[in-house]
C-alpha cells in the first residue's frame, strides 16, 4: 500500500512538472567528454523520478530477500501457534466426551508454542487420571506448577480432588492441609477437606472444620447436619470416660437434644458406670419428647434408687399403656429389683403388644431362672422365630439340630 502511494505521488509530481514547464520547458546539459547530452528540464525530472522509484524498489527487494529467512521462521511459528490452540480446543472437547487417550495426546502436542500451558497440563492430568495412570497424573500437575507459579492453589486443589476420587484419602488430606492454612474461607477447599476427613474417620479434625464449612456453605445443609451428628457420635464413642461429660458439655444445646447423640452419650455413660446421671438425663429428655430409643435405654439404667426409677416408668405407662418398648423397660427395671412376678407380667404384656425378640429372650431367661424350662424353651423358640421371620418353628429348630 505504501509503495502504491509512492508511485502515484511520483507520477502526479511528474505530470505537474510537465504542465508547469509546457510553455518554457528549459533544458539540462550534461557533458562528459567526449560526449554531451541536452534534454528538456521536464523530461529530466521525469527520468529522475523514475530512477528514484527504481532504486527504491530495488533496495526494498534486496531488504526483503535479506529478511526472508526471518519472515519464514515467523510464518512457521505463527502456523504452529495456531495449530497448538486448535489441538488444545480439540483435546478439551475430547476430555468432555471421555476420549481420554486422544485428549491426553492432543493436549500435550505443540506445548512450546502456547503461552498458557497450565490448562493443557491440568487437562492432561485429568485424562491420565481417568485412565488409571496416577504417576503420569502427578507428573503433569508438577509440570503445571513449573509452567505457572502464580496458580499453585488451583493446581494443588485439582491434585487433591483427583487423589480423593482415586481413594487416596491420606494423600489428599496432606495436599489440602496447606491450602486450608492459605485459604481458610474457600468453600471448595473446605468442602473437599470435610469429605476427605469423613472417609478417613478423622472426627477431631471434622469437629474443627464443620463450623467454618457451615459458615461458607461448603456443602449442602443436610450433609453438614448428617456429618455434625456423625462426628459428635463418634467423638463420644472414642473419648476417654474421664472426659466424656466434658466433651458432652462442649456440644450445643440443640445437638444435646438430638436422639442419636443423646443415645450415644447415655450408652457411654452406662458403660462407664454413670447410671444416676444417665437416669436423670433420660428422664428429663423423655418427659420433653417421647422417643422409643430413649425408652429402651432407660431400661438398661441401673440407678441407685430403683424404686424411684420404677415409679417414673409406671407414671409413663399411665399415658402409654400399650407401648411394647416401655413394657420391656418396666420389666427390666423389675428384674433389677428382683420383682419376678411383676417382670413376667410386663414381659407378657410386651409380647402381647407385638414386642421384639428381646422380650421373648428376657422372658425365657426369667422362666429358666424360675425352673420353668419347658415354657422358657418355647419362648426362646418363638423369639428366634421373631428374629428370623419366614421360617416355621420346626424348620428353625431343625437347622439347630446336630447332623449325623
Amino acid at each position: 500500500m505504501t509503495a502504491l502511494l509512492l508511485v502515484l505521488f511520483t507520477l502526479a509530481l511528474a505530470v505537474s512538472a510537465a504542465l508547469f514547464f509546457m510553455e518554457d520547458p528549459g533544458y539540462v546539459l550534461i557533458t562528459l567528454k567526449p560526449w554531451s547530452v541536452e534534454i528538456s528540464l521536464a523530461l529530466f525530472i521525469v527520468l529522475l523520478a523514475l530512477i528514484v522509484l527504481a532504486l527504491y524498489f530495488t533496495i526494498r527487494a534486496l531488504v526483503r530477500l535479506w529478511n526472508s529467512p526471518r519472515d519464514v521462521r515467523r510464518l512457521r511459528r505463527r502456523h504452529r501457534v495456531d495449530k497448538a490452540h486448535q489441538l488444545r480446543s480439540r483435546g478439551m472437547l475430547e476430555l468432555i466426551e471421555g476420549d481420554w487417550s486422544s485428549a491426553e495426546k492432543h493436549l500435550l502436542s505443540y506445548l512450546p508454542y502456547i503461552d498458557n500451558q497450565i490448562l493443557n497440563y491440568i487437562g492432561a492430568a485429568h485424562a491420565a487420571h481417568s485412565q488409571g495412570n496416577l504417576e503420569a497424573r502427578d507428573d503433569y500437575l508438577g509440570k503445571a506448577r513449573q509452567a505457572d507459579t502464580g496458580h499453585t492453589v488451583e493446581i494443588n486443589l485439582t491434585q487433591a480432588l483427583l487423589q480423593y476420587r482415586a481413594g487416596q484419602y491420606q494423600q489428599a488430606l496432606e495436599t489440602l492441609k496447606p491450602l486450608i492454612r492459605q485459604k481458610p474461607k474457600n468453600a471448595r477447599i473446605l468442602g473437599l477437606t470435610v469429605k476427605t476427613c469423613e472417609e478417613l474417620k478423622d472426627w477431631e479434625r471434622l469437629l474443627e472444620l464443620l463450623p467454618a464449612a457451615r459458615k461458607q456453605d461448603a456443602l449442602p445443609e443436610e450433609d453438614l447436619d448428617r456429618l455434625q451428628k456423625l462426628t459428635a457420635v463418634n467423638m463420644l464413642h472414642r473419648v476417654d470416660p474421664k472426659q466424656l461429660e466434658q466433651q458432652w458439655k462442649k456440644l450445643p444445646k440443640s445437638e444435646q437434644s438430638n436422639i442419636d447423640l443423646l443415645a450415644a452419650y447415655v450408652k457411654r455413660q452406662i458403660q462407664s458406670g454413670g447410671m444416676d446421671e444417665s437416669e436423670a438425663l433420660l428422664r428429663k429428655a423423655i418427659n420433653r419428647n417421647w422417643e422409643t430409643e430413649w425408652i429402651r435405654l432407660y431400661g438398661w439404667v441401673i440407678s441407685s434408687d430403683l424404686s424411684a426409677q420404677l415409679k417414673t416408668a409406671e407414671q409413663w405407662a399411665a399415658s402409654h399403656p400399650t407401648d411394647p418398648e416401655l413394657m420391656l423397660t418396666l420389666a427390666r427395671i423389675c428384674l433389677n429389683r428382683e420383682l419376678w412376678g411383676k417382670a413376667r407380667s410386663y414381659l407378657e404384656a410386651c409380647i402381647g403388644a407385638g414386642g421384639s425378640a428381646e422380650a421373648y429372650h428376657e422372658l425365657g431367661r426369667l422362666l429358666e431362672q424360675l425352673d420353668d424350662r419347658d415354657t422358657a424353651l418355647a419362648y426362646y423358640r418363638d423369639g428366634l422365630g421373631k428374629a428370623v421371620p419366614g421360617a416355621s418353628t420346626a424348620q428353625r429348630i431343625g437347622r439347630l439340630e446336630p447332623r449325623d
